[in-house]
């Protein structure tokens, strides 16, 4: 260790004695003290957190050395802060203790000019009268708390400075033999790997309460997003609603203005509003199970299979919406293989389906020229699965829409709710089939429901 005002380790063989001086006290060169070491070894197993193991340290280098007051700094940005500091145990300073004022730490003040030059001579500075060396005497910490004897070590690791141990007696000149100073060397080289684990420490904590604050914020979001999906899914279904109950109820209304028209002539028709009614009775019947069937949906309960004749099922499709394409001036052409189509499945949301498709075809051709506007439905059995063609002469999509066509809540017409083709696709996939939209050669679209075919 550099010494100012004797450099022992240049000057002094090792295990011979140290001449007596004005500013030494008579000492040895002897290891160092094995029973301090033990204790300083002992401590240092039991203490767990960085914090107390430099607090250990600190304590055990004023207990060794006999020094009155001790501190251990840490460099940051090139200033000295004090990571702990003490004074002597048999020597507990109160405010109304005389040499009160004497404390640094009392005062915050820090020996600077001495941590700097402990830190520049790499091994550390030793003074063993500081008011008696003409190099310090004049330093204005040396002035201000009047030291004699000074020891300071800077604690490095893995090559870093990382702080320095800084001890110092207030009364005594020599205090810090070189069998002290041995045993202060190795509290500084642990106290360093203190520092170093205690900074890791706080590094540590800081990113897992980083971690901590993501991880909140991230299941915030994600509580967010599913309280956005919930509202969106309501969202979704009340519009299934609205749309799939528009043509039941546009269908109840013309069903039952015609039945009143029969029964206002002068004479009544009573076979024409009997048969109103009827339709009327059946409208209800299938908006109650178009309710049925969404209410299932968003239960995402199974779909109910049944057997049912698939020709006779779209005869009863084209007399549903025979009087709202005839207001719309479109002609409905329905082919058909000549027996009956054998079909397992769900009858009326298969039938909503078409119904849905049918719209779409019919609403497209609305700015073409009546005699025009054709709409062809087809049933078409193909090896082991029935296609279903709907055919428009409308005037298509973009193809660079194809993608997003299914997309729910996406339209391209002015009034659209953008739920119809989203329908259609997931009752077909309920029933293990397949929709497509393709445009046709001839101009327009043509809609394909492909089903699994019964086996014969």
């Amino acid at each position: 260790m550099n010494n100012e005002l004797d450099d022992f380790r240049r000057t002094v063989p090792a295990h011979a004695s140290r001449p007596a001086g004005p500013d030494r006290n008579p000492a040895e060169i002897a290891p160092p003290d094995m029973q301090a070491l033990r204790q300083i070894s002992h401590s240092l197993s039991t203490e767990v957190t960085p914090a107390r193991r430099i607090e250990t340290l600190l304590h055990a280098a004023l207990q060794s050395t006999g020094a009155s007051w001790g501190c251990l700094t840490v460099l940051q940005d090139g200033d000295w802060d004090i990571a702990a500091s003490a004074v002597a145990s048999d020597r507990l300073l109160t405010l109304a203790d005389p040499d009160a004022f004497l404390l640094p730490v009392a005062m915050g003040v820090l020996p600077t000019a001495i941590l700097d030059a402990a830190a520049r001579l790499h091994n550390g500075l030793v003074l063993e009268d500081a008011l008696a060396s003409s190099s310090w005497q004049t330093d204005d910490y040396i002035r201000r708390f009047r030291p004699r004897s000074v020891i300071c070590v800077p604690m490095r690791c893995n090559g870093g400075l990382v702080g320095a141990l800084y001890l110092e007696h207030l009364h005594t000149p020599g205090a810090f033999t070189p069998t002290r100073t041995a045993v202060v060397e190795i509290i500084a080289l642990q106290a360093g790997f203190a520092l170093e684990n205690a900074r890791l420490h706080d590094a540590l904590s800081e990113q897992c309460a980083r971690l901590s604050s993501t991880e909140e914020k991230m299941r915030d979001t994600l509580s967010e997003l599913a309280r956005a999906s919930r509202f969106q899914a309501y969202g979704e279904l009340v519009a299934s609603i609205v749309h799939e109950m528009a043509q039941p109820v546009t269908a109840l209304d013309s069903s039952a203005r015609a039945g009143l028209r029969w029964l206002d002539r002068s004479s009544p028709n009573i076979d024409g509003a009997r048969e109103m009614l009827a339709h009327i009775s059946a409208c209800a019947l299938r908006a109650r199970t178009i309710i049925n069937g969404l209410r299932a949906k968003a239960r995402q309960a199974p779909p109910t299979f049944t057997l049912f004749d698939l020709d006779d099922a779209l005869q009863e499709v084209a007399g549903m919406v025979a009087a709202t394409l005839d207001a719309m001036n479109v002609e409905l052409r329905l082919d058909g293989p000549p027996c009956a189509t054998p079909l397992r499945g769900e009858r009326v949301p298969l039938q909503q389906a078409i119904v849905n498709l049918l719209m779409n075809g019919a609403e497209s051709m609305l700015d073409m020229p009546t005699g025009k506007r054709l709409l062809t439905l087809a049933c078409e059995p193909v090896q082991d699965v029935l296609h279903i063609h709907i055919d428009d002469h409308g005037e298509g999509f973009a193809p660079e829409l194809a993608d997003r066509i299914f997309e729910p809540l996406f339209t391209t017409k002015p009034n659209g709710m953008g739920m119809g083709l989203g329908i259609c696709r997931s009752i077909v996939d309920a029933h293990h089939g397949r929709l497509d939209l393709t445009q046709r050669p001839a101009g327009g679209t043509r809609a394909t429901i492909t089903l699994p075919r019964l086996a014969s």
